[in-house]
């Protein structure tokens, strides 16, 4: 949404409004993590997944960096953070699904939200694709959501919900695994809804590429929004962001000082 100025905005922390004081296009390099899933349960579409990584990263490689994260089987990275097309793509080369195995989702996100964390990223994302098959993480949902408000990084999920149905409903009757799949479609709800992200399910494998298209457009038009605070040793606890106008709904991530 273009042009928009300081009064479309409306900042609240605890409940006050804050002033608004300057709005303009963020154009500080993003820091991008993609994680994918390469489980059994997304071998239906890995294919559509290759292609649609490789719009997404074709489209947000200058002036960022990104990282490319499996988390079939252990977590593993096929791509350091760069923004190198060529080394990129050959992480992408890398994409399969393994035959038994699971995801380790939750793992991941700990993992990279920590490393944001230590290299202190300004504007640090993540990117998820991944199937709803089994997930074996040693991490519940607490942790994962506090490593990500930790790290300040806005989190975006694209769910792939055909193919791995009969998977998951094979497993019912499993305590330990009705549990970690709590866990964890809990953490696919709730994160990018507190770190200024959005999930999106797709019923069809073949819009993912659409959809990572869409999110690339929405990462490459955001604002930058300075607001005042009163002097005070105690930080919110709630920060709020939304427009003044009702066509408009906004998402908000707190930048790192």
């Amino acid at each position: 949404v273009p042009g928009l100025a300081p009064a479309d905005f409306l900042i609240a922390e605890d409940g006050n409004e804050r002033e608004v004081l300057r709005v303009e296009r963020a154009t500080a390099p993003m820091q991008l993590a993609v994680l994918v899933d390469t489980s059994a349960a997304a071998a239906f579409a890995i294919s559509d997944i290759r292609s649609g990584l490789d719009r997404f990263v074709t489209a947000l490689h200058e002036d960022n960096e990104i990282a490319l994260v499996a988390f079939g089987e252990r977590p593993r990275i096929l791509a350091e953070s760069t923004g190198r097309i060529d080394r990129l793509r050959d992480g992408i080369g890398r994409v399969f699904a393994f035959s038994d195995t699971v995801a380790y989702l939750l793992d991941a996100l700990v993992e990279t939200a920590r490393g944001f964390e230590r290299r202190t990223s300004l504007r640090p994302v993540i990117v998820i694709v991944t199937s709803e098959g089994i997930d074996y993480s040693n991490h519940d949902s607490g942790q994962v959501l506090t490593a990500l408000t930790a790290a300040g990084a806005a989190t975006h999920a694209i769910v792939l919900k055909a193919g791995s149905t009969a998977l998951r409903a094979s497993q019912i009757g499993d305590v330990t695994l009705e549990r970690s799949l709590f866990e964890r479609d809990l953490v696919l709800q709730q994160g990018p809804s507190t770190t200024g992200g959005q999930r999106r399910d797709l019923l069809m494998s073949t819009a993912t590429g659409d959809a990572l298209d869409r999110l690339a457009e929405i990462l490459t038009s955001q604002y930058e929004v300075v607001y005042s605070r009163p002097a005070s040793l105690i930080p919110p606890e709630e920060l709020a962001v939304r427009m003044r106008r009702d066509d408009l709904t906004a998402r908000g991530t707190p930048v790192r000082q």
